[in-house]
This record gives C-alpha cells, structure tokens and sequence, in this order.
C-alpha cells in the first residue's frame, strides 16, 4: 500500500526537486487539498467511490430543522420514517428549494400538509428541513436516516497510508502536489501543465469507475420466428 511519501516522491520528481524544496510538511498540505478535491471531483461525477455513512437521528414535535453530521462531505439521501422505526418503512424524501415548491405550496403549507408517505426536504448549508414537520401524532424516535460522504481524514504525516479511492493510483494526487508547489514558487505557467496531467488522469479514473462491469462480447445467431401481420 502506497504512503504519501510515495506521492511525495512522485511529486517531487516532477517537479525537479527535493525534500528540501518540496518538504513533508509542505507537501502534507498540498496532499490533503489534492484529496479533498479528488474526492469532490468523483462525487461531481455521480461515482459513489468514497467512504459513506449511514447516520440516524431522532426528530423533535414541532421543529423541523435541524443540522447536518458535522463529518458530512457530500449528502446522499435523507430517508424518514414517520410511522414507526421499522427499518423497512423509511420513505426517501425528495429535494426542494423554498423558492420552487411543488404546485406553488407556500413552505408553510408544506410543512402542515406534506405526506409522510411522500416527505420533502430542503438542504440549506449545514442544516436542512424536513416536510412535514413532525407532530405528536408522528414517530420521531429515528426518525431521519442519512446517508452521505465522510469528511476525508486528513493526511498527518509522510508515514501515513493513501487509502481508496485515491490508492487506486497514488501518483494521481502527486500531479496536484507538483502543480501546487509550483504555483507556490510563482511558476504559473508550469503549474498548469502538472494541473493539465493532474485534470487528465482524474477523467481517466471517473471514466474507468463508471465502465460498472466489462463482459465479452458474443456472437449471438440471427432468429426469425415468422412475422406478424
């Protein structure tokens, strides 16, 4: 398993220099801003190639916002479950914008008159709401499930391990790393040459994630059952 002072390396290489130029500590934070936006880039891609969570939470009579996971990257889906916390009857509520209701529903109708069966929500930075609100006559014990990416843990040292996705070619953020250092130093022009390679292999990477499986092609012989008139 590759480490980041594998991709240190690589980066270094590129870019003609040293631990002295490009050291860890430098390196350290070009690598995890390289993470972050690989993982964004992915999930852009619609690629579900990053660690998920699962996370549960009950709701409150009357409220009907409440906060994101504080470890939260890039939301999934919120399911709910008004009637009960059988794990079978989670409802995945649909996504609206306050500005653009279903059926021209003011957010106040929404939220008295939504179906439990059908819930909405509305995602508002780090919080969101959810439609209907909950009253006494709901469940509310679990009442919300979310499913979403992790907040990549940041690399702490040179020793650490580079896990998937970007493990799947370590060199990939050893592109960034470079075109980082380089912009560092002022070298634009060369930095967005390392950030054209960075750019190329992470296409390369969403094309061959979204391929699902590769199966042979087979010959199969021409069949004529008669024609209908």
């Amino acid at each position: 398993m590759a480490t980041v002072s594998d991709t240190l390396s690589f980066a270094r290489t590129q870019a003609q220099t040293d631990s002295v130029g490009l050291t860890d500590a430098r390196g350290l934070i070009f690598a995890n801003e390289a993470m972050a936006d690989f993982r964004r880039r992915l999930q852009v891609a619609g690629l579900d190639a990053s660690q998920t969570q699962e996370s549960y939470r009950d709701g409150t009579v009357d409220t009907g916002t409440y906060l994101f996971p504080t470890d939260m990257f890039w939301l999934k889906t919120i399911s709910l479950n008004y009637s009960d916390t059988d794990l079978s009857n989670y409802k995945v509520a649909t996504q609206v914008d306050a500005s653009n209701l279903p059926a021209n529903r003011s957010v106040e109708w929404l939220r008295d008159n939504a179906s439990p069966v059908s819930p909405y929500f509305d995602s508002r930075g780090d919080q969101f709401e959810i439609f209907p609100t909950p009253t006494s006559a709901h469940n509310v014990t679990q009442l919300i499930r979310i499913f979403y990416f992790l907040t990549p843990t940041d690399y702490a040292a040179a020793s650490g391990t580079v896990a998937y996705p970007e493990s799947l070619d370590y060199r990939t953020i050893g592109w960034r790393i470079a075109a980082s250092y380089l912009y560092s130093l002022n070298k634009f022009d060369e930095g967005a040459l390392f950030e054209q390679k960075y750019d190329d292999r992470v296409k390369q990477i969403i094309a061959s994630l979204g391929r699902g499986t590769q199966q042979p092609l087979q010959a199969t012989a021409i069949q004529e059952d008669g024609w209908s008139y």
